[in-house]
């Protein structure tokens, strides 16, 4: 499928600039099958595969998903924690012309059921129970509704209506599904991949990606990061958000091994460094806080070079910690689904320039703007709207012309932010100019909380906003008024937020009852006096 608002005359000014070539990550993982077959592609707590046994195994399931009659462009809705499997699912997927579309662990039936309907996936892959005891299931409702859906087991005991894992890696009864992957396998002007992005609207935006955009990516990252055949990765965050995501598209350009931890608990991501050697992990802040409270000189972290930290601001104080007490660089970067990696420090760059607040320089072909409320152009230094567009965007939200437009103007992507550019022409990130929470890289919308918080018998009024937090960057209290002659019960409320099908992350760090809230002037909330008004913890 050709991307629905990147037309072919951008296309090839990509082409004819360098920032986009011909090949795909498909072929460029049959060179390493053929140049590196008994190298380590990844490995996880269960196994270790080779770029020759992956190349392999991506055949069988991209042949088992053309044999069950999974249609070129279709759809496919995964959720599952980050593996092997995963990075063998994406490229098999590339093989076998089928779309992924990565949920995050944390969304509950809400989101994932927003999901599968703007999506209609052709094939899902899920662990059947999950989500069964909460409200509205998303499962079961896309069991009872789309029953013509081939729905993948990955949990290891697959229930009536379930295909195993295991049959999908089997050579297939189908010899000629193995010949269609020729055909099938995506072009470098395809969209070959779906990530997820907080929105407006109250759900998240399916970002649309071109297969060409990723390979610019690739590239890009890799050489901010100095990455050679010789690294070993490790992906210390899931691959359904960016830091993970970023970090592993590099294997597009670089056959590096790619290395993903049972759990993301500090101490046991130390202990992994040590045993398997990782020269650069990628995580996000609140991760590397908490290993720079550890006991780092318990670890032999010698082998680990970088560690690139992205997706939310990163506790500098944490970092240079970090540093200081490792030898490891860290790296800092900013993007956002719809522009990965915008802004991205240099291995190279000295310490004074990697930790000074700053989020480094914009990747080749990458164009920054800070604008006025009017849309005009500002010079260095000044302070205003955050524009930028690049060869490695996102090509628009999946099927939504209209939010697109909202967001795309004459190749320009406004993002939210409000920055500026310092005099060494390296972007600084200064806030939101919405009222979207990022707590560590996932995107909280107020209006979202706010509007399940209302459904509760004692709310009679209430407000969300951004509290900052040492941690996550930003956390999301909740600010409720209650009916009179009623109290708050904060662990009443956040036990039916949990039961209403909101995402973990989504629930407010704290719960702070007022007697009224204060107003502007339109008699809408002062959001900004919330804050000030929230009694010392």
């Amino acid at each position: 499928m050709k991307p629905s608002f990147l037309d072919q005359e951008k296309i090839e000014a990509y082409l004819a600039a360098g920032y986009w070539t011909r090949e795909t990550m498909v072929e460029r993982y049959a060179v390493y099958a053929r140049d590196f077959p008994e190298k380590t592609a990844c490995r996880d707590a269960q196994e270790e595969i080779t770029w020759r046994g992956l190349d392999e195994l991506t055949d069988r399931i991209a042949a088992n998903l053309i044999a069950r009659g999974i249609e070129r462009d279709a759809c496919a809705l995964v959720q599952m924690a980050s593996s092997n499997r995963e990075m063998v699912l994406r490229i098999a997927f590339k093989k076998a012309g089928i779309i992924g579309c990565f949920a995050p662990m944390q969304w509950r039936s809400q989101e994932l059921g927003y999901a599968h309907q703007e999506l209609a996936p052709g094939v899902i892959f899920a662990s059947p129970e999950s989500g069964r005891d909460l409200p509205n299931a998303w499962l079961d409702e896309a069991i009872g509704g789309a029953a013509h859906t081939l729905r993948v087991d990955l949990s290891g005991e697959a229930p009536e209506g379930w295909l195993p894992w295991a049959e999908l890696t089997r050579p297939p009864e189908n010899a000629g599904a193995m010949e269609e992957i020729a055909s099938r396998a995506f072009r470098f002007d395809e969209i070959s991949m779906i990530t997820v992005s907080s929105g407006s609207s109250g759900f998240s935006k399916l970002c649309e990606w071109p297969e060409g955009a990723q390979m610019c990516l690739a590239r890009a990252n890799g050489a901010r990061l100095r990455m050679s055949e010789e690294d070993n990765v490790g992906v210390f965050a899931p691959m359904a958000g960016g830091a993970g995501l970023l970090v592993w598209v590099t294997s597009g350009m670089t056959p590096c091994a790619f290395t993903f931890p049972e759990s993301y608990n500090a101490r046991a991501l130390l202990a992994l460094i040590e045993s398997a050697k990782i020269t650069v992990a990628t995580t996000v802040p609140v991760i590397l806080t908490r290993m720079a409270q550890e006991d780092l000189g318990f670890f032999d972290l010698s082998s680990l070079r970088a560690i690139r930290v992205g997706t939310a601001a990163a506790d500098l104080d944490a970092a240079r910690r970090f540093e200081s007490l490792t030898g490891t660089r860290v790296v800092l970067a900013a993007g956002s689904m719809e522009t990965p990696g915008f802004a991205h420090a240099d291995f190279h760059d000295p310490v004074a320039l990697r930790l000074n607040g700053s989020l480094g320089l914009p990747h080749r072909g990458c164009g920054w703007r800070i604008e006025d409320e009017e849309g005009n152009a500002l010079p260095r230094g000044s302070v205003g709207h955050f524009k930028l567009s690049a060869p490695f965007a996102s090509s628009g939200y999946w099927k939504d012309p209209e939010a697109t437009k909202a967001v795309w103007s004459e190749g320009w992507n406004a993002t939210g932010d409000i920055a500026t550019i310092d005099e060494d022409g390296r972007l600084r990130l200064l806030g939101r100019s919405k009222e979207v929470i990022n707590r560590s890289g996932q995107k909280i919308l107020p209006a979202e909380v706010e509007r399940e918080l209302a459904k509760h018998p004692v709310v009679f009024e209430c407000a969300v906003i951004a509290a900052p937090d040492p941690e996550y960057g930003e956390v999301p209290w909740a600010f409720i008024q209650p009916h009179e002659g009623r109290s708050l019960d904060a662990e009443s409320v956040a036990e039916a937020l949990r039961t209403s099908g909101l995402a973990t992350y989504k629930i407010p760090a704290r719960f702070i009852e007022l007697p009224e809230f204060p107003r502007v002037a339109s008699d809408k909330i002062d959001k900004k006096a919330l804050l000030q008004m929230a009694p010392a913890e």
